[in-house]
C-alpha cells in the first residue's frame, strides 16, 4: 500500500523543508510565469482571457435535478463557474491588460454565497466531485494571487474552504463512501484534497496528519484498475479518474523535493530509511495503468467506448504529468492537441508543465491485449478491431459481454454506442432500461428473446491468437456461455477473425440442452444502413467506405431498425441503427457465422 512502510512523522519530515513551497511547482518561480505567459500568447490562450458575467448559480438550475432528473443546467452553472474563476485569475496571475482584481474578488465572493458547492445530483453528500474541485481551485487561486487580494476576501474565502471541505472531511457522523472505493470518486476527491490542504494547512505536523490517510487511500483506486493496467470504467473515466491521481503525483513530489514518487520509483522500509518513498512492489502496476489509453486508442479523437465511456483525447496534462515520472511519449500521439500538432494545454497548471511537446503523427500501429480486463485490440489492412470480454459488473457498467467495434475507413462501422446523458434514471434501478447500458444497444445476441443480465456471475473470458504477428490471420475468441441468465444454453463461443486485408469473419457457435425458440444477431451501428439482396445482405455507410455483412452459410435474413426515440438517450445526439440476423433455423447445436468486408 501507499505509504505502507512511512508513518505521520517521518511524513512530516519529508514535507518540513519545502513548507513555504505552492503546491503546483513553478506557481511563485517568475521565470516558470514568464515562460507560461509565453506559451499563452503562442498557444493562443492569450487571447481568450476576457471577463464573462460573474458566475451565479440559480436556485432553478440547481434544482432542476430534482424536478426532473436532468444533470444537465445545475452542474454546468457550476462547472462553468470553476471554469470561468480560472481563466480570470489566470489572466490577473499573468497580468493579462483585460485583468481585472475587482471581477476575480467578485467571483470568489461569489463561491462563498453558492448555497452548495456539491453537483446536484448528489445533494446530501458533504464532499463530493464537484465540491472537491472549487476547494482545490479556492485554494490554489488564493495562493497564487495572495499579495492583490483585500484581507476580506482571502478570509471569506479560506473560511469556506475548510468549512465545506477540510473540516467537512471529519465530520463522522457523515463519512463518504469515496474514501476507500476502487473507482474514480476516489482519485477526484481524494487528490482534490490533498492539493487543498497543502495549500491551506501551514502547520507541518497537522499537514502530515491530515493528508497521510488521503494519500493511503489513493491505494484503493489503484487496485480497482485491471492487473494489466486496464480501466474498468472506460478511458473517459481514466481521464478523470486517474488524471487526479497523477496531480496528486505531481505536488507530492514538489511539496517533498522528490522524495515521495507515487509513479515512478519503488519502495520498501530501506528506501525510508534513506528518506526516498514511492509507491511500493505495484509501481509496475502504475505505469500499466499509464499505458491503458494507447490500448484503448483507435484513430484520431476515436477509442474504445466501452462502459461509459466516449470519444476523445487523453488530457494534454495528463499526457505532460505521466512523462514528468516515466518516459512514454507516445502518449503524446493520443493527447489533445491544437491544429499546429503542440499539445493543447489549459490554464496555469498545464501552462507550467508544457515544455513545447507536440504529436508527430506517427501512429501506434500494435495490437494490444489486456487479459484481465479482457479487452484486445487488433490491427490489419486498414481495419481496427476492438473486442471486449468481461463481466457485467463493473463500475459504470454495461452489460455487453462480448462487443466490439469495428473501424474502417476512418469511421467505427460497427460500434459500441458508449456512454449515455447522465440522469436521475442513469445510476438508479432504471439503468438497464438505457438502450447505451443494456445488451440491445450493442452489437451481442439475444437468446430466446432475453439480453444479458447485470451481474458479476455473468461474464466472459478472453483468448487471443495472432498477436502483433504480421501477415496471418489475427483471431479474438470470447466464450461467452455464463453471459445470459437463460438456463438451456449451454456453450456460445464468439470468434472473430481478422484477416490481412482487413476482412473481418464472426462466428458465433451455439449449444443448447434444447431446440431454443429464437436466436437473434445483433449489430449497432451510427452509420446509415441499407438491406440489401433480398435481406440476404447488410450494408452500412456510404459507398467505396462502406461495410457489408453477409451470412456465411446459415440461411436466414437481416433487418435494421433505427432506434429513434431511444437514441435520444444518448450523448452523441445521433441515431443508433440495430441490424439484426435471424436465421431460417434453429437447432440445439448450431454455428452462425458472417463476414464483414
Amino acid at each position: 500500500m501507499i505509504l505502507e512502510t512511512m508513518t505521520i512523522p517521518n511524513l512530516a519530515e519529508m514535507l518540513k523543508p519545502q513548507m513555504h513551497l505552492p503546491a503546483w511547482p513553478g506557481l511563485n518561480d517568475p521565470r516558470a510565469k514568464a515562460k507560461a505567459k509565453q506559451w499563452a500568447k503562442r498557444l493562443g490562450i492569450w487571447e481568450r482571457l476576457t471577463e464573462k458575467p460573474i458566475s451565479v448559480v440559480r436556485r432553478s438550475h440547481y434544482r432542476d435535478y430534482r424536478r426532473t432528473g436532468s444533470r444537465t443546467l445545475g452542474e454546468a452553472a457550476l462547472r462553468g463557474g470553476a471554469q470561468t474563476t480560472e481563466q480570470a485569475a489566470l489572466a490577473l496571475w499573468l497580468g493579462h491588460p483585460a485583468a481585472d482584481l475587482d471581477y476575480v474578488q467578485d467571483l470568489l465572493w461569489a463561491w462563498c454565497e453558492t448555497s452548495s458547492w456539491v453537483w446536484p445530483a448528489h445533494e446530501g453528500r458533504t464532499i463530493d466531485l464537484g465540491s472537491s474541485h472549487i476547494a482545490r481551485l479556492l485554494a490554489e487561486v488564493l495562493w497564487m494571487l495572495d499579495g492583490q487580494l483585500e484581507d476580506e476576501v482571502k478570509q471569506r474565502v479560506g473560511a469556506e474552504i475548510e468549512r465545506r471541505a477540510l473540516d467537512a472531511l471529519h465530520d463522522w457522523r457523515r463519512p463518504d463512501g469515496w474514501w476507500t472505493v476502487t473507482m474514480n470518486w476516489n482519485h477526484v476527491c481524494n487528490a482534490n484534497l490533498i492539493t487543498a490542504a497543502l495549500y491551506r494547512i501551514r502547520d507541518v505536523g497537522q499537514l502530515a496528519a491530515f493528508i497521510h490517510p488521503l494519500i493511503q487511500r489513493l491505494d484503493y483506486a489503484i487496485q480497482g484498475f485491471a492487473a494489466d493496467g486496464g480501466c474498468l470504467e472506460g478511458p473517459s473515466y481514466w481521464n478523470y479518474g486517474f488524471g487526479h491521481f497523477l496531480d496528486a503525483a505531481v505536488v507530492l513530489h514538489h511539496r517533498t523535493a522528490g522524495k515521495l514518487d507515487l509513479v515512478a520509483r519503488p519502495s520498501g522500509a530501506e528506501e525510508v530509511r534513506h528518506g526516498v518513498a514511492g509507491y511500493g512492489a505495484g509501481h509496475e502496476h502504475i505505469e500499466r495503468i499509464c499505458r491503458y489509453p494507447l490500448a484503448a486508442h483507435i484513430q484520431g479523437p476515436l477509442r474504445s467506448t466501452f462502459a461509459d465511456s466516449s470519444n476523445g483525447y487523453i488530457t494534454a496534462e495528463s499526457a505532460l504529468e505521466i512523462n514528468r515520472f516515466l518516459r512514454i511519449p507516445e502518449l503524446y500521439e493520443v493527447a489533445a492537441r491544437d491544429a499546429k500538432g503542440r499539445l493543447a494545454v489549459s490554464g496555469w497548471r498545464g501552462l507550467l508543465l508544457y515544455n513545447g511537446e507536440r504529436v508527430t503523427g506517427k501512429p501506434d500501429r500494435r495490437d494490444y491485449l489486456l487479459p484481465d480486463l479482457g479487452m484486445v485490440k487488433l490491427r490489419a489492412g486498414g481495419t481496427t478491431l476492438l473486442v471486449l470480454a468481461g463481466r457485467n459488473d463493473v463500475p459504470h457498467n454495461h452489460n455487453d459481454i462480448g462487443s466490439f467495434i469495428l473501424h474502417k475507413h476512418g469511421k467505427c462501422l460497427l460500434t459500441d454506442p458508449g456512454a449515455p446523458k447522465y440522469t436521475a434514471k442513469t445510476f438508479g434501478p432504471k439503468r438497464y432500461e438505457i438502450l447505451f447500458c443494456r445488451s440491445r444497444g450493442h452489437s451481442v445476441p439475444l437468446i430466446n428473446g432475453q439480453e444479458q443480465p447485470p451481474g458479476g456471475q455473468y461474464r466472459g473470458t478472453l483468448a487471443v491468437e495472432g498477436l502483433n504477428q504480421a501477415g496471418g490471420e489475427k483471431r479474438a475468441t470470447v466464450d461467452m456461455s455464463h453471459a445470459y441468465g437463460d438456463n438451456s444454453l449451454e456453450r456460445l463461443l464468439r470468434r472473430l477473425t481478422l484477416a490481412p486485408d482487413g476482412t473481418v469473419e464472426l462466428c458465433d457457435e451455439y449449444a443448447f440442452s434444447r431446440v431454443p425458440r429464437s436466436v437473434e444477431e445483433a449489430f449497432i451501428t451510427f452509420e446509415p444502413v441499407r438491406v440489401v439482396r433480398g435481406r440476404r445482405a447488410a450494408v452500412v455507410g456510404k459507398g467505396r467506405q462502406a461495410l457489408t455483412l453477409t451470412s456465411a452459410g446459415a440461411a436466414g435474413r437481416f433487418a435494421a431498425e433505427r432506434l429513434t426515440e431511444e437514441s435520444h438517450e444518448g450523448r452523441e445526439n445521433a441515431v443508433v441503427t440495430r441490424i439484426t440476423f435471424a436465421p431460417a433455423r434453429l437447432a440445439r447445436e448450431m454455428t452462425l457465422a458472417f463476414r464483414l468486408r
